[in-house]
């Protein structure tokens, strides 16, 4: 059977030997950006669990995982991927080039290295990037960003050119405000799009509630600024035992509590957005090239 990859690769080829930034306006992809303010809490776990849900459900979904230099999607999902985002530009890749095969169909993308270099980028390199990248909004339904934790440049660059982002936050006080810190972060910088709680590690839905309300409690009334509250993950050795098959939980255990968990908010988030989603006046590529040229890139 001839792989997906292949033959979206088939369907994007071009008689274009120069790609230039012309946008074509083609932006059927929705981007969601999975964040949070610190490490640990389980956000690339969430992110690839949500991922293969959607799939699932009959969409197509990439993953970017764009904390840089860890590979954390990789190693969850054990698949090793030959080719990162740097490929694109130094090495004449092109997007599908650099997509692998994850769990049940869900393509993978490896920002590698190469996305610290996006403000390096000059001349010829950035235009190509740009194109490859804008494929992607044709090819597929959604656009889940792992981003790295934390509220450095490459992190609130990402979550910018998200139509959503998902915090992953946990009862640990630190955590909730490392949440605060980064929902203040993406408002200043112009945020508008949709953000969206998980509260994860909770002994009970009681717990997780309690753990969006301090966060929505304190955004409110800091930021004037409303925040989602999209589900609960309670504490599982399931999780860790996942992580060290190198198996999605969603995968290993489809029946445990914790996958019901997941593919209730992914339903969720489907029944809201297919009757909400409005087709966006500005793409990925767009405002990833937006970005990174007020920046300098």
């Amino acid at each position: 059977m001839i792989d997906q990859a292949a033959k979206l690769r088939e369907m994007m080829k071009t008689k274009d030997d120069d790609p230039q930034i012309e946008f074509d306006g083609v932006n059927k992809a929705k981007v969601i950006s999975i964040s949070s303010g610190k490490g640990g809490v389980g956000k690339t776990n969430f992110a690839l669990n949500f991922a293969i849900s959607l799939k699932r459900l009959g969409y197509n979904i990439v993953i970017i995982d764009s904390d840089i230099g860890l590979s954390n999607v990789e190693i969850l999902s054990g698949v090793s991927l030959n080719y990162s985002m740097s490929d694109i530009v130094f090495s004449d890749k092109s997007i599908f080039d650099i997509m692998g095969d994850g769990p049940e169909d869900v393509k993978i993308i490896s920002g590698g290295s190469g996305l610290k270099e996006l403000n390096l980028l000059r001349d010829d390199n950035f235009p190509k990037l740009i194109y490859e990248i804008e494929k992607l909004q044709s090819a597929f339904d959604f656009i889940v960003i792992d981003t790295g934790a934390g509220i450095s440049n490459a992190v609130i660059d990402f979550i910018m050119t998200s139509n959503e982002v998902i915090i992953i936050s946990t009862p640990d006080p630190t955590s909730l405000m490392d949440s605060y810190t980064l929902i203040k972060s993406i408002i200043s910088n112009g945020f508008t799009g949709q953000i969206n709680v998980v509260s994860n590690l909770v002994s009970n839905r009681v717990e997780g509630k309690e753990v969006f309300e301090k966060l929505s409690t304190t955004v409110n009334n800091f930021l004037r600024v409303q925040i989602r509250y999209f589900g609960y993950i309670e504490k599982d050795k399931i999780v860790s035992n996942a992580i060290r098959n190198q198996v999605p939980f969603i995968v290993s255990h489809p029946n445990s509590t914790i996958a019901k968990r997941i593919n209730i908010m992914a339903m969720n988030f489907l029944d809201k957005k297919l009757t909400t989603f409005e087709e966006e006046k500005i793409g990925f590529a767009k405002k990833i090239f937006d970005i990174f040229s007020r920046r300098g890139g």
